[in-house]
């Protein structure tokens, strides 16, 4: 069956980039086509420049958001590499899209680039599809109160701690999963057991600080308070971890992958004189958190 390829890299997979695979969507419906997004395993911006780009999610999560979240039915990973980026624009949709991936209609972006160099730009790619009899429309971008919607924009939300304003640019609450990892025991110790994950590599870090979040767990949500950053009053250089107390859950979940979303941010990362006093602080920002999330 023919495609309706929605090409892009779609990190976040947020509201601007829903409102391309939902035209997509639409278009595939009309002509008896499957709707399709072809994205790419690594950030062209890094493989291009050698710098990374700290990611708003993985590779996995990214296809997982778009078939769950906008309905597209197929989701085509290729790998980018120095190889695909010196691909003329011209053969890249001759050859790639048109002929590969037997693209009838293409919806892109106001901001897709490709081929050697970024010159293959949304006007050539109109023309040349024009030229080839397949069609192709752009996708304005998305705006909220005058603000144009990005990735790159999200991203710096983020590294704010801003997570409110993420949450409406994304489309929901920005999460970080992972598998829960043993920790040292003292907030078990002050009576506040926690949750431990490592920071996942390539990700966006929100700003060191605690956070109302939801943990998600086996298709469940739980209310938590959680610190993001390097634990200063615990220990000195440690690596950085995402530490979340339940507020309404009494179990082990040692080994088991969980989600981490974030609500608001309450408050910086500080060091406590002493475990009294950081106990007294979790106390407050528990309080804080159930306050945020509506919950007892």
């Amino acid at each position: 069956m023919k495609r309706v390829l929605a090409p892009g890299f779609f990190d976040g997979v947020h509201i601007g980039h829903g409102k391309l695979f939902k035209a997509a969507a639409a278009q595939a419906e009309r002509i008896g086509a499957r709707a399709c997004a072809l994205t790419y395993d690594a950030h062209p911006t890094s493989v291009l420049t050698g710098r990374p780009i700290p990611l708003l999610c993985s590779a996995e999560e990214r296809a997982a958001l778009i078939q769950s979240l906008h309905g597209v039915p197929e989701v085509i990973m290729e790998p980018f590499d120095q190889e695909t980026a010196a691909i003329p624009w011209r053969d890249y949709i001759d050859d790639v899209l048109i002929g590969r991936l037997e693209a009838a209609f293409i919806v892109a972006g106001h901001d897709y680039t490709f081929g050697r160099g970024g010159e293959g730009t949304p006007e050539r790619l109109r023309e040349h599809c024009a030229a080839r009899g397949v069609g192709c429309a752009v996708i304005p971008p998305e705006r909220i109160g005058g603000t144009r919607v990005s990735s790159t924009y999200i991203r710096g939300l983020i590294a704010e701690g801003d997570m409110e304003r993420a949450a409406r640019f994304l489309g929901r609450r920005y999460r970080l999963s992972g598998v829960v990892e043993r920790g040292r025991g003292l907030g078990r110790r002050l009576g506040f057991p926690t949750v431990n994950l490592p920071l996942p590599p390539g990700r966006q870090a929100p700003e060191w600080g605690v956070y109302a979040t939801v943990i998600v767990w086996d298709g469940r949500e739980y209310p938590a308070v959680t610190n993001v950053g390097v634990r200063p009053s615990v220990e000195d250089g440690g690596a950085p971890t995402i530490e979340s107390t339940l507020l309404s859950f009494d179990g082990d979940l040692y080994g088991e992958p969980i989600g981490v979303e974030f609500a608001r941010f309450i408050r910086p990362e500080i060091k406590f004189p002493s475990a009294d006093a950081l106990a007294g602080q979790i106390r407050r920002d528990a309080e804080a958190a159930r306050a945020i999330l509506n919950v007892k």
